[in-house]
C-alpha cells in the first residue's frame, strides 16, 4: 500500500469508515476524524501489514501505519488504515508511546 494510492481515495470521496474500537479510542484519546483526515494527508506510511496468503476473508484489508504530527499541537500520532480499493477503513489510532517506539515514532524498539 502506498500513502498516494490513500490520498487519492479521499480526494475520491472514497467512503472511510471507523472501526468501533478506533472510535473509542478516538473518544479516550481526544483525537477527531479531522486529525484522521489530516494524518492520511499529511502523514507517512512507516509499516505495511499486507494480507497474508491464506487469509481470504472479504472484512480483511491490507493495512499500514501511519506517522503523522497532528495539527493543532505538532503531537506526533499513528494511525492504522486498511484499504481495498473501495473502502478506508480506519483500525486504530493512538500517541506512540517512548517506551514502545524510538524519538523518530517510526522505529519500534526491541522487547
Amino acid at each position: 500500500m502506498n500513502i498516494e494510492d490513500l490520498r487519492k481515495a479521499l480526494e475520491n470521496d472514497v467512503p472511510v469508515e471507523y472501526k468501533m474500537h478506533c472510535l473509542k479510542r478516538m473518544m479516550e484519546r481526544d483525537i477527531s476524524r479531522k486529525d484522521i483526515i489530516d494524518s492520511i494527508k499529511n502523514g507517512e506510511i512507516i509499516e505495511n501489514y499486507p494480507l497474508s496468503s491464506d487469509n481470504t476473508s472479504e472484512n480483511s484489508f491490507p493495512s499500514c501505519l501511519i506517522l503523522s504530527l497532528r495539527n493543532k499541537d505538532m503531537r506526533p500520532i499513528h494511525v492504522v488504515v486498511g484499504y481495498n480499493g473501495k473502502k478506508i477503513i480506519i483500525i486504530s489510532v493512538y500517541y506512540p508511546d517512548r517506551e514502545r517506539w524510538y524519538e523518530d515514532y517510526k522505529t519500534r524498539k526491541e522487547h
